[in-house]
């Protein structure tokens, strides 16, 4: 494969090619879906040091996507079109996902986001979404807390093999770092 592809760019290249036919050839390559393992090593930043746990392949059938579940998290349908993974060892540290349609509004979505966060908490500050994962495209989070927890509403922008979706992490007081959470839904594809 890699032998014939490399012939058509060098054939593309000697004969003058258009370059919007070798852009349309390279992108073509990008698109490819790679198939998935049913388990994987990742490593990741965790409490200022580097992390390496083991994930597995799960398939979702009430929102039609795939995703690796770290070590020691739960994956569970939660209800229609949406899931839920969490933390085995502490049931309070877990992760709403919800799929949506590419027609679904950004704007919409955002509302709705503060909407579900406000329906717990009194106050919804917006969070600097730059500051959140590097491998995500988030276009809106935002941050809601009380007394005993925190819960966080990240909306996530549609990229090549992954549809636009929403995670909603809610989280002990205590517990700072949602990189395990981040990082699984890194993973998320269409199936």
């Amino acid at each position: 494969m890699k032998k014939k592809i490399f012939l058509v760019c060098f054939i593309c290249l000697m004969s003058g090619c258009s370059t919007a036919f070798r852009e349309e050839l390279i992108n073509t390559q990008e698109e490819i879906p790679k198939e998935r393992l049913p388990q994987q090593n990742f490593t990741y930043p965790y409490k200022g040091s580097s992390r390496t746990d083991v994930g597995y392949l799960k398939r979702s059938s009430n929102q039609n996507y795939t995703l690796y579940v770290l070590e020691g998290y739960e994956f569970t349908e939660e209800e229609p079109r949406k899931d839920v993974i969490y933390n085995k060892k502490n049931d309070a540290l877990w992760m709403r996902i919800e799929v949506f349609p590419s027609n679904k509004s950004v704007e919409e979505l955002k509302k709705e986001t503060k909407d579900i966060l406000r329906a717990g908490f009194s106050e919804v500050a917006f969070l600097d979404t730059h500051l959140i994962h590097h491998s995500l495209e988030i276009e809106a989070a935002y941050k809601a807390s009380d007394d005993k927890s925190n819960a966080y509403g990240f909306l996530v922008r549609k990229q090549n093999q992954h549809p636009t979706f929403r995670l909603t992490i809610f989280a002990p007081k205590s517990e700072r770092d949602l990189t395990p959470f981040l990082e699984m839904a890194r993973t998320l594809q269409n199936a």
